[in-house]
């Protein structure tokens, strides 16, 4: 743990004071604010940060105007499919929140603050194409989850749609109810019982460091709010709690910001919370190859299959990187524009040709390669083509036998409609046989972020190693432990967003209402402890990878 700063330059009073400006940040800014609050939000970067556009919630009006409405019963079951994804390692009291107010957090956001300036809203891929047909595990398919904004007529729209636009009037919003904003102000420590970390009493502010190197104290009468983002660009961090994506994390990452390094991680452990266990979950994305991840059959560097093609590209991605060499080839015949329909929705699927399928039928007849190349150009596809099995070995550096034996394998599987091997689904098990073949090499995936945290409950509190919340801290977004584990579950397209808003606004709901008496919250436990002060707590976590550890006592880089 780091030395106490003392060497205050500045002093700052509100009631709320959130640390990061991200989605989660804002959200709970703007709700703090909302209801009241005096709110200051400090940030590491210069501006507010927005990644990627989907964010998929539940119930939410347009959903519901558009044949989306999900049961009680539905909301139970994808909250038991999410449990199960993690391995049990989560807390399911976390995803029942989601299930129960996303939707109404996300109509807050929509129709309070985007749908008045023209933004508009689509789900990519509903309705469904009429081919679709679910198979078990898919009765909620992701991308009938998954939301995205259009921008404002005479706007254009970016690679991220209206996303960006709309993280922006986020911040409008809390600008508009009083919310200050200091960018350029980085969290350094909280301060608990009148001291920097401090680890007994109420948090009570936040000290940030400003772009010349002094120091502000910003006071936080009600407490303060956590939203600083992942820690995928903290080297020791990475080693202690998400070790399996530190090199890649150093080689591709796809955001080379110098503000996610889990400031808000260690501050919450340096004043007494608890990280949860390892393995942290993370975000890898990436596909198998020019089509995306629809199932398409896919060979490792010697020709042979490795695995049930029908899974998400989250979920390849772990898989990917533990071949020979990391490559891998995507294969598909001159059929595969009829087969894309039959894909499952899934993360990083295609699903759809978009082209003229009687123009290019007509170009496989006639061997057309011209026409079939400015059609997959058009197409955005990136592959190669084969006319032989022979040259489809040369293309992809096989040895031609082996893939043959292959092929004949595959091949029977699909006629006989039955995958012996790795049990995929027989509508779609396509055969490759009818040339030309299309390859393409090994899809490009990345690191994006962390996305295991502090341990804390259901209300958006940070909980201590007993358990107990500690008083006057909140915390939204990856910092906010206990919602994924092991692995980011694709089961809900843009669950994480969706997190983020929503434990945003219970976060900020939590800070503007809070009991400012409250300095501490009894232990039943403790007490037990305290007669028993022999036993062993299983799973108490107060050193190992789920407490603090060596990474708790190494100095914070930067957030975001």
């Amino acid at each position: 743990m780091p030395e106490a700063i003392t060497d205050i330059a500045e002093e700052k009073s509100f009631d709320v004071v959130v640390v990061g400006a991200g989605i989660a940040g804002l959200s709970a800014a703007a709700t703090a604010a909302e209801n009241g609050a005096s709110v200051a939000v400090i940030e590491t970067l210069s501006t507010y940060q927005t990644r990627g556009q989907d964010i998929g919630t539940v119930n939410s009006s347009y959903q519901k105007a558009n044949g989306l409405e999900a049961s009680e019963e539905d909301i139970n079951q994808m909250c038991l499919a999410l449990q199960r994804y993690s391995g049990n390692r989560t807390d399911q009291r976390i995803y029942r929140v989601w299930g129960q107010r996303s939707g109404a957090d996300f109509d807050w956001w929509y129709q309070t603050m985007l749908e008045p300036k023209g933004y508009g809203i689509e789900i990519p891929r509903w309705p469904m194409e009429v081919e679709y047909d679910p198979v078990d595990g898919e009765w909620f398919p992701q991308f009938c989850n998954q939301q995205e904004f259009t921008v404002p007529e005479g706007q254009e729209a970016g690679m991220n749609g209206g996303f960006p636009g709309a993280i922006g009037e986020l911040e409008a919003y809390a600008k508009e109810h009083g919310a200050e904003f200091f960018y350029e102000h980085r969290g350094r420590q909280l301060v608990r019982g009148s001291n920097p970390n401090g680890t007994e009493g109420r948090v009570t502010g936040v000290i940030a460091e400003t772009s010349d190197g002094s120091y502000v104290k910003f006071t936080a009468k009600n407490g303060v709010i956590l939203a600083t983002g992942d820690y995928g660009h903290n080297e020791d961090m990475m080693q202690a709690w998400c070790p399996s994506q530190l090199a890649l994390s150093k080689e591709k990452n796809v955001y080379p910001s110098t503000g996610n390094v889990g400031d808000g991680h260690l501050m919450g452990l340096w004043i007494g919370g608890m990280m949860q266990g390892i393995p942290h979950a993370y975000m890898a994305h990436g596909t198998p190859g020019g089509l995306g991840s629809d199932p398409f059959l896919i060979l490792d560097m010697n020709g042979r299959r490795f695995t049930n093609e029908d899974i998400p590209g989250q979920s390849f991605s772990d898989l990917a990187e533990e071949q020979p060499g990391t490559v891998f080839w995507q294969i598909a015949d001159a059929k595969y524009p009829e087969q894309m329909k039959w894909s499952s929705p899934t993360h990083g699927a295609n699903m759809s040709f978009t082209g003229d399928i009687d123009a290019w039928n007509a170009a496989m007849e006639t061997g057309d390669k011209e026409t079939i190349e400015a059609m997959l150009t058009e197409q955005g596809v990136s592959m190669q083509h084969a006319w032989t099995v022979e040259e489809l070995a040369e293309g992809i550096h096989v040895d031609a036998a082996t893939l043959q034996e292959t092929l004949d394998r595959y091949n029977g599987f699909a006629h006989d409609g039955y995958d012996a091997d790795f049990g995929k689904q027989a509508k779609r098990l396509w055969p490759v046989e009818n040339p030309p073949y299309f390859y393409s090499s090994s899809g490009q995936w990345a690191f994006m972020l962390t996305m295991g945290g502090l341990k804390g409950t259901e209300k958006a509190e940070v909980i201590d190693e007993w358990g107990n919340p500690i008083p006057g801290l909140w915390m939204a977004g990856n910092v906010q432990g206990m919602r994924f584990a092991v692995d980011y579950p694709t089961i809900v397209c843009g669950l994480s967003h969706s997190l983020c808003l929503t434990f945003g606004r219970v976060a900020g709901e939590q800070a503007a209402a809070a009991d400012t008496s409250v300095t501490e919250y009894a232990s039943v436990y403790a007490t037990w402890k305290e007669a028993n002060p022999d036993a062993d707590a299983a799973g108490s976590g107060a050193g190992g990878p789920g407490g603090a550890g060596d990474a708790g006592d190494a100095p914070a880089p930067a957030q975001g």
